[in-house]
């Protein structure tokens, strides 16, 4: 045994399930399971800086038995304060509480104790978070001007009609904890009653700096969002921790806090159309939170129709604010002067906090620098009031309003991205807020060079251009734009092959493809009726947006349609009708490649064209070796070389090589004209016939062909 070292045992018995044949025990936060197992021990120790800790548990037939032994010095014995974690326990000089106080720099305060009549509540077993003079007489001196506190103990009385007012006394009992709490023995978040009805203490911890090797414990403590500067000072009867400021009694909710304050009414408005109020009206235990709450100023800062779609609350209203809240208590004292400090929203994006360098008012004290630091928000938004406790976390008074793509609506997301012919489409027909009221959408949105490239995007440009007034509520450009939005929202992680739903009623087809040339499982790009995702996942309110580098056209016909109304397709045509495959091109279950050479190729080869039309066997082989049973655009033909080519199957079972040099290229063809899209599949037009050997099963045996989705990840 050691000298000097108390140990305190606990034990808890308590009966496990029978029937199960896996048994689950927690051990100090993490799960232990035994497969079957009639007996278990296990015991685990941790060293911590003011006790030692071992944890054992006993799985006896059903019969769990936990034990606890916490060995530390007796009171009156403590460690060296920078020893070894084995030093032996010393004896301290003890004082009383009030002693203890006072020579910590908090004469004031215990005076104000006892002219309070609290000096019994020094005899208990008590935790104190004092406050140095310093501090102590400056808020006494702001409250008595503003006529909060009665500093004087006899005008109690007078002070219980006043609901604003609160005596000494309370104030000081607001500052007292039943118990004995070391600061190592409190976690983060804990609530800590106080000696006045119905208030709590709530510690908070958070990590030094990297390069911070300045005092005695590894993390900084606070109560309330007071930093703690001195720790753990133990009296004859309890502990004193020493906060830099007076602890208010905290009486409110972060929603009474924003509700009670004539500079938050917009922020109150659009909380409570979204119902977050509810949210941050929500106490106990596991509820904290924190709120960069913008002043009236910072909603003024907003473009005007913003400010007016936020206070009708729609959907967009709720990312916004909730861009601005975390769910775990935030004080001031988490950000470090010099270095970047990082949290995390209800949204999941970052936000970055760092002190800047801001000039000082005239009317602030310009004999010392004429800088100050002030706390800024990802860069944005500056921190004009700090650490306001509520009983559930704690408000942040900011002055500009913390933009988020997620928080925008579609015509925002569009400007952003520099989308101007979309949104200026949008904006001409009158779809602006029909759009922007749009949520659980995915926008597959061409880019402007997209418009420039094609003959519908040409279309639409010249009609902005020279007959603007014609586009409002132009039926047929609303059904253009709608084709481009499809339900639900979906991200690329998300995407499948198939085939999703428009606005307008008609289908998209999703593509997936490799461009690794090894792991040929992988896929990384992504197309939507053939215009590939040139920049995804941008999200917007309620939905996301994925750049297309093509306009997107509604097919209007089937392969077989496509072929007839094409007539320099018209000897392919011929020769797809007298191989009888008709009812192949024309079925709308179908997903199909068709290779179409023009009819200039085939004239070339007229006198072989001619045999092969009265060669049936070698007709349908040549036009089957055309046809792939799956959907291949040309962005999912990529360079590759021996021995990673690429082959696909027709449906006669013959392999084509599938290449990329200036433009794709298939089996000895290239592709002249990519993705004509048919409701039943594609059509590339291509520069030769598609020549193979008929196949021996050998022949094409360690290429690798495109397989279905194992993995998919975009680059």
């Amino acid at each position: 045994m050691l000298e000097n070292v108390c140990v305190e045992r606990e034990e808890q018995q308590e009966e496990v399930d029978g029937d199960s044949e896996n048994t689950e025990i927690a051990v100090d936060g993490g799960n232990f399971q035994s497969f079957g197992f009639i007996n278990l021990n296990f015991e685990s120790c941790a060293e911590h800086k003011n006790k030692h800790v071992c944890k054992s548990v006993k799985n006896n037939n059903g019969q769990k038995s936990t034990v606890k032994v916490t060995r530390q010095c007796c009171h009156g014995y403590a460690r060296p304060r920078n020893g070894p974690p084995n030093a032996q326990c010393e004896k301290v000089d003890l004082y009383s509480m009030a002693e203890t106080a006072e020579r910590l720099g908090a004469k004031e305060f215990v005076a104000t104790l006892k002219k309070s009549g609290l000096e019994s509540l020094l005899e208990k077993d008590l935790t104190l978070f004092v406050t140095p003079d310093g501090a102590y007489t400056k808020f006494a001196e702001q409250m008595w001007e503003n006529n909060l506190v009665a500093f004087d103990p006899s005008g109690r009385a007078k002070r219980q009609a006043d609901a604003s007012g609160m005596t000494a006394r309370d104030l000081i009992l607001a500052h007292a904890v039943n118990g004995s709490y070391h600061i190592e023995d409190v976690s983060n978040e804990q609530l800590l009653k106080t000696e006045l009805a119905d208030t709590n203490i709530r510690i908070n911890i958070f990590p030094r700096a990297p390069s911070d090797r300045s005092g005695d414990h590894p993390y900084r403590y606070t109560a309330n969002c007071a930093p703690l500067v001195k720790l753990n000072r133990v009296s004859e009867k309890g502990i004193v921790h020493v906060a830099d400021r007076v602890l208010m009694p905290v009486r409110n909710n972060i929603m009474t806090i924003i509700r009670n304050r004539d500079d938050l009414t917009v922020l109150r408005t659009i909380l409570e159309k979204t119902g977050l109020d509810k949210t941050l009206e929500q106490v106990g235990d596991d509820k904290h939170f924190t709120v960069f709450a913008p002043n009236d100023d910072a909603f003024l800062k907003l473009d005007k129709d913003i400010r007016r779609k936020l206070k009708a609350g729609n959907g967009c209203a709720t990312n916004i604010l909730k861009n601005h809240i975390l769910d775990i208590t935030f004080c001031s004292l988490a950000a470090i002067n010099g270095v970047k400090t990082s949290t995390y929203n209800l949204l999941s994006e970052k936000l970055e906090f760092e002190f800047a360098s801001i000039a000082k008012s005239e009317t602030e004290d310009m004999t010392s620098d004429k800088k100050m630091q002030r706390l800024r928000i990802n860069g944005i938004a500056g921190i004009e009031e700090t650490d306001l406790m509520g009983t559930n976390g704690v408000v942040h008074i900011i002055d500009t309003v913390l933009p988020t793509d997620s928080g925008m609506p579609i015509s925002n997301a569009l400007a952003n991205r520099n989308l101007t012919i979309f949104k200026q489409l949008i904006d001409d027909a009158g779809l602006e807020d029909e759009f922007d009221a749009m949520t659980n959408r995915t926008f597959f949105i061409p880019s402007d060079k997209a418009f420039e490239q094609s003959e519908a995007g040409q279309y639409w440009i010249q009609q902005l251009k020279e007959h603007p007034e014609s586009l409002k509520d132009n039926a047929r450009l609303k059904e253009f734009l709608e084709y481009h939005v499809a339900e639900p929202l979906i991200k690329t992680c998300d995407l499948q092959e198939n085939m999703i739903k428009t606005a307008t009623g008609s289908d998209l087809r999703v593509n997936l493809y490799t461009t690794n040339p090894v792991f040929s499982n992988v896929l990384n790009r992504a197309t939507v009726n053939c215009a590939r995702l040139m920049h995804f996942d941008d999200e917007t309110c309620g939905s996301v947006v994925h750049e297309v580098d093509k306009v997107l056209e509604s097919p209007k016909s089937n392969l077989f349609d496509a072929l007839k109304t094409n007539a320099e397709y018209s000897m392919f045509l011929a020769l797809v009708e007298k191989a009888n495959l008709t009812d192949l091109l024309n079925a709308s279950n179908e997903s199909l490649t068709i290779f179409v050479p023009k009819n200039d190729v085939f004239l070339e080869v007229k006198e072989w064209y001619d045999q092969t039309m009265d060669n049936t066997e070698e007709l349908e082989y040549v036009i089957r070796s055309h046809i792939v049973p799956d959907v291949i655009c040309c962005a999912g033909i990529v360079q590759s070389n021996w021995p990673f080519i690429r082959t696909i199957e027709t449906i006669n079972q013959q392999r084509l090589k599938l290449n990329r040099d200036r433009r794709p290229q298939v089996q000895n063809a290239g592709v002249t004209k990519c993705d004509i899209v048919a409701k039943n599949g594609i059509i590339h037009e291509i520069n030769d016939v598609i020549s193979v050997q008929k196949k021996r099963r050998a022949d094409s045996e360690g290429f690798p062909s495109f397989a279905r989705p194992l993995t998919f990840f975009f680059k």
